[in-house]
């Protein structure tokens, strides 16, 4: 039960982003708002991710970690299902955020239900929970507007959120329940950092990579059905085009663990998925006809959320540690790439093309990401960076 329930809850974790944006062009038609809005749907979940990156310990600490994945999955589906009926444009947003919330809160509190559940199986039960987030980020683009030409888009969109519900059941249904191997796991202690973790340097700047890679995550979830469409492919194509960014960004994301963990200098790793990216990105803007090519190499750019994750884990030696480095990391990278989606939208508006947006987005991003990734090349751990020493 406990392995169905991790299961559920990480299909829902970007779900709630993925199956709304191939939708956005008949929803915004329907509702009346445009490329500001959008841009604004696509921040959201940088501000949910930011905020409660830092949040959500304190939720576990006074419900545990259960109940906090059932408040997870409970707001996730009831935002997801609420919003399918939404009669405008703020109820949309509220409710959007609602959901993302609940998806938020998930995001930080699955990994420790894996490592208290799963301590002996921790590699693959990460692994499991990895493939299932890009299963959940996959499908709806591929579906979405398929579905919504047959039932609407309201019924497409407010289907989802019956996978969240069910993920809430499993969860309470999980609470009290007896869970041995937990409690014959192990205890590690080590000491706290010599320093608070913001004023470490290695950590802002491993924030920093996090963030820009995440501008980019969000920024394509947000924009590429868009930027597709625009182009002259038809909605149905561009949501398949996400799909696709995913599914390659999975197969990448299986062997980028054990590459990244591996390489004595990541630098390389790193700069093969911005180079991903940048030629992504050119390639949509100068030969959109070749879309297919084009996405294959943004998902490569796109695997790098799998690598920057694994040298956040691999760059720590206690509990403490990567607690630490983890949460700072994942709240202020978020808190950075707030901006990403919204000033793409906001850019492409101004100007009436998206040539603004893809040098200052998409290039000023990546030019910052190689030049932190260059600075981090080679694997420190945050107590030794946090004690002024070097490794």
């Amino acid at each position: 039960m406990a392995l169905a329930a991790v299961v559920c809850a990480a299909l829902n974790l970007r779900l709630v982003v993925t199956s709304l944006s191939p939708l956005l062009t008949t929803v915004g038609g329907e509702l009346g708002f445009g490329a500001a809005v959008v841009g604004l749907l696509g921040t959201l979940p940088l501000v949910a991710f930011a905020v409660f990156g830092l949040v959500t310990p304190a939720v576990m600490r006074r419900l545990g970690p259960e109940s906090t994945a059932v408040l997870s999955m409970l707001l996730t589906g009831v935002g997801q299902a609420l919003r399918a009926f939404a009669p405008g444009t703020g109820t949309l947003l509220v409710l959007t955020g609602v959901a993302l919330t609940g998806a938020a809160l998930g995001n930080v509190v699955i990994p420790p239900l894996i490592k208290q559940y799963f301590p002996d199986r921790l590699a693959a039960l990460s692994t499991v929970q990895m493939v299932a987030i890009h299963v959940g980020a996959l499908v709806p683009p591929l579906v979405a507007v398929p579905l919504a030409e047959v039932v609407g888009w309201r019924f497409a969109l407010g289907s989802w959120s019956v996978l969240a519900l069910v993920a809430a059941l499993l969860w309470a249904l999980q609470r009290g329940r007896p869970h041995p191997a937990a409690a014959a796991a192990p205890t590690t202690a080590g000491p706290a950092l010599a320093r608070p973790i913001w004023r470490v340097g290695m950590a802002w700047r491993m924030a920093l990579l996090f963030g820009m890679v995440t501008w980019n995550v969000f920024t394509l979830f947000t924009w590429l059905p868009t930027l597709l469409t625009d182009a002259g492919h038809t909605p149905a194509m561009a949501g398949s085009m996400v799909s696709l960014m995913v599914g390659t960004s999975l197969l990448f994301g299986l062997v980028a663990p054990t590459v990244t963990l591996r390489a004595s200098n990541t630098f390389p790793v790193v700069a093969l998925g911005l180079a991903g990216y940048a030629v992504g990105y050119a390639g949509i803007a100068l030969a959109s006809g070749l879309a297919p090519l084009w996405v294959l190499a943004l998902g490569l750019g796109t695997s790098l959320f799998v690598v920057t994750m694994t040298m956040i884990n691999a760059r720590s030696t206690t509990p403490q540690g990567a607690a630490a480095l983890s949460g700072f990391v994942q709240g202020a990278g978020s808190g950075m790439a707030l901006g990403g989606p919204l000033l793409f939208g906001l850019l492409g508006e101004l100007t009436g093309g998206w040539t603004a947006s893809y040098a200052l987005v998409a290039g000023g991003s990546l030019v910052a990401a190689l030049v932190v990734a260059h600075a981090e090349r080679t694997p420190r751990g945050v107590e030794a960076a946090a004690a002024g020493r070097p490794v």
